[in-house]
């Protein structure tokens, strides 16, 4: 005769569902107190409320931080063709069309991997500024007020894009 089987229930976290084990005092998945007091539990919910808010305001920024490697694309893209129809300069057409079109990949891929893609098109943007200054050295003061914003939002983007990596 075989011993009767012994079934312990299962214990699972009061927040997230996964299984816990009897002498756990915080879940391993999502770090609810299980063994903790009333002010515990209610510590646990705020900061889970304040990484919320935090991270809603990162995504604005990131957003923010997107939109303006796409206004920088489109900036190129007429750049491009003011040059090509006021001097006739086919290779200033194709050059800030890829540029613009890298804007534009860019833009797209940092909805993927925002952080990455937003400090790759600010190294870029801050490369065409560098090569330009060396071309034309008045270039560098020439629409300063308007480069300062554009390296400071994609620096904001990139700012929030690491705090969320944190996060993670």
């Amino acid at each position: 005769m075989e011993a009767p089987e012994i079934i312990t229930p299962v214990l699972v976290c009061k927040h997230c569902d996964m299984t816990i084990q009897e002498d756990d005092a915080f879940c391993e998945e999502c770090g609810y107190p299980i063994k903790g007091s009333e002010q515990d539990v209610a510590k646990f919910y705020a900061k889970r409320v304040m990484d919320k808010r935090k991270n809603n305001n990162a995504e604005e920024k990131i957003k923010s931080a997107r939109n303006t490697l796409y206004v920088i694309a489109g900036v190129v893209f007429l750049f491009g063709l003011f040059l090509f129809f006021k001097n006739g300069d086919n290779v200033a057409l194709l050059v800030n069309f890829i540029l613009g079109a890298i804007y534009m990949l860019l833009g797209t891929w940092s909805k993927q991997k925002p952080l990455v893609a937003l400090l790759l098109g600010l190294l870029l943007y801050i490369t065409i500024i560098v090569i330009s200054a060396i071309a034309d050295p008045l270039s560098l003061v020439a629409g300063v007020i308007w480069k300062v914003l554009i390296i400071a939002y994609l620096g904001k983007g990139i700012y929030s894009a690491s705090s969320i990596n944190k996060a993670a």
